[in-house]
């Protein structure tokens, strides 16, 4: 009887250690690096874009970076808020799309984006403490969580362009109001996202992260909705196509004649804009001072 009851004192004490020292570990510091799709009128993949995650309008050719830092501090055992600050590069160009519609009106665009928010993490495969003897210790399996992330904040973006493609000469787009409507240059995001981590250590974990950000503006690409009739070489570089009689088309590098004010499919006004995240993350933990034993 005593040897039961010394197995049972000894499988119980690791469980409500764990049960609580959670509350002795909230606060992490996070990093991460990574790339950004750009979802929004300019360039894209092979088809339109889908609106949830978008990842088939996906012009690989632009995948640019994003980094982005923080901390991250545990509200309760399965959820955490996280608030950060990211940097990242957007850039698309019509160029590049296979749409020839999109080759056509041939406009292209960079911007910087400077992004403050916060996302709540709900880990749906629990975080779990790593005893010093248990044999939960010597288990990858037991390293491993994973989360759904909901969020929002807000972002800065300032859309440059060339007046001829490669020119090196990036001039912001803005107060050009190629649309004749002017713009902003803060806008708001909701986020969704899915991530898992991976424990190295009770300090130290990695992980991958991705997250799409759908923003309160169409304009991160300076575009919209219709060609204003603005002739200032931004507004309207569409050029001349070529309809063969079988049907095919081909785009010419000649610029066409400016398009007149109201003239449609500059910009597709029914969705915002939208940004991809694909991160690299990483998690040092700061502990408070927590006294029951390790095990």
């Amino acid at each position: 009887m005593r040897k039961f009851i010394y197995f049972l004192v000894l499988f119980i004490i690791p469980m409500l250690s764990d049960a609580q020292r959670w509350k002795h570990e909230r606060l992490s510091l996070y990093g991460a690096v990574g790339t950004n799709f750009f979802l929004g009128d300019l360039g894209g993949g092979t088809k339109d874009a889908s609106h949830y995650f978008s990842l088939r309008d996906i012009d690989w050719a632009y995948t640019r970076p994003a980094v982005s830092v923080g901390f991250r501090y545990r509200l309760l055992r399965d959820l955490a808020v996280k608030p950060t600050l990211t940097y990242a590069r957007l850039k698309a160009d019509d160029a590049e799309s296979e749409s020839y519609g999109r080759q056509a009106r041939n406009l292209w665009f960079r911007t910087n984006l400077w992004e403050l928010g916060t996302q709540f993490e709900y880990y749906f495969i629990k975080e779990k403490n790593l005893g010093r003897y248990t044999f939960s210790s010597y288990k990858g399996i037991n390293k491993l969580s994973a989360y759904i992330s909901l969020g929002g904040g807000g972002f800065y973006f300032n859309p440059k362009s060339e007046l001829v493609r490669g020119d090196g000469n990036w001039v912001a787009l803005r107060d050009m109001e190629n649309e004749g409507e002017s713009y902003g240059s803060f806008a708001a995001y909701l986020s969704i996202g899915l991530g898992m981590k991976y424990k190295i250590d009770n300090r130290w974990s990695v992980g991958f992260e991705i997250s799409n950000r759908y923003t309160s503006t169409d304009y991160i690409d300076d575009t919209h909705d219709s060609y204003s009739g603005i002739d200032n070489g931004f507004a309207d570089k569409h050029l001349e196509t070529i309809i063969e009689d079988d049907g095919s088309v081909t785009v010419t590098d000649i610029r066409a004649p400016a398009y007149p004010a109201g003239t449609p499919l500059r910009g597709d006004p029914a969705y915002n804009d939208a940004y991809l995240f694909t991160m690299i993350t990483a998690y040092y933990k700061i502990n408070s001072v927590f006294s029951m034993p390790k095990y």
